[in-house]
């Protein structure tokens, strides 16, 4: 009799063991999903702004990516694996990426470490393709992915058993769907989304030949002062600041080529395969820069001529 009232006045707190633990198990699990999406809309989009947009990543854009790369391969794998040890292994990757984007944001955003630029050529570390209200860059999206990523990880690490010595990977965030198939349909809509995004971002942007004349009146009206900034903006990172006279832009190219066909270059891009590419850098279709008109383009190039003496 005393040994069936134990049981009977134990099982209620058995019980409420087992749900908690069940609940941090499903929180767990749905954080390390959460982290797999935001690992594989950081990877994707860094892809779409260098492949569809033209924006050529600097040296620390590179060291961000080879931390987030793999981290969206090993989330994707350890999850469709039922791994539960993944947390361990993605924090191996999202705490250096997230120190290297913690310097980048400092690079770009205090005066200080912008002295300490290690990007001596190509892009500036220092420059900004993105800057939206004047705090939410490139780095600072890196920033936010591998933050999310090394959140889902420690809340991941602090739950083991759900009961009956099931860990919290063995199911995927729905209960409909198991693991593999919740990877997939994640993977497979954040891919279809920027694929769908950059297919509409080519289809606007502008034709990479010149078919006539510019209008006189929008050549007149160029501004030099805007043309110097869109030099620095798009052109000083491969080809050399203007102020030390433009050291990879050939002053013989120039002198051979009418604006239009120097426009028409830059309107194309150039392969870094190309054969009188001598830089050995790819130059994207209109400098990187969408939606670029033919006069800004125009004064760009007579801009080159007057820094070149062409």
């Amino acid at each position: 009799m005393a040994t069936v009232e134990a049981d009977v006045f134990a099982s209620p707190e058995a019980d409420d063991a087992v749900g908690l633990a069940s609940s941090r198990g499903a929180i767990a699990r749905a954080t390390m999903y959460v982290a797999l999406a935001a690992a594989w809309i950081a990877t994707c989009g860094s892809l779409y702004m260098s492949e569809v947009l033209g924006w050529i990543p600097c040296l620390w854009c590179w060291y961000q990516r080879i931390a987030m790369y793999p981290l969206a391969v090993i989330l994707a794998a350890g999850l469709i694996m039922r791994d539960r040890n993944v947390p361990k292994y993605a924090l191996c990757l999202a705490v250096p990426g997230a120190l290297a984007s913690t310097y980048h944001i400092l690079l770009q955003k205090v005066p200080a470490f912008a002295r300490l630029e290690t990007c001596v050529m190509g892009v500036p570390c220092s420059a900004d393709y993105l800057n939206l209200f004047g705090f939410i860059t490139i780095p600072m999206l890196a920033l936010t992915a591998f933050l999310m990523v090394i959140v889902a990880c420690v809340v991941a690490l602090g739950v083991r058993e759900e009961g009956a010595g099931k860990h919290y990977l063995t199911r995927g965030p729905l209960a409909v769907l198991s693991p593999a198939a919740s990877v997939g349909l994640i993977v497979a809509a954040v891919v279809a989304l920027f694929v769908l995004g950059g297919a509409m971002t080519r289809s606007r942007q502008p034709a990479p030949t010149i078919t006539s004349s510019l209008p006189a009146a929008a050549q007149a009206d160029a501004s030099r002062e805007a043309a110097a900034a869109l030099y620095d903006q798009a052109c000083a990172g491969c080809h050399g600041p203007a102020s030390a006279g433009m050291q990879l832009i050939r002053a013989e190219y120039l002198r051979g080529h009418s604006d239009l066909e120097v426009l028409a270059l830059i309107r194309a891009g150039r392969s870094a395969a190309a054969p009188d590419n001598f830089s050995g850098k790819a130059m994207p279709a209109n400098g990187g820069q969408i939606g670029i008109s033919d006069e800004q383009l125009l004064a760009l190039v007579r801009y080159l001529r007057e820094v070149k003496g062409q």
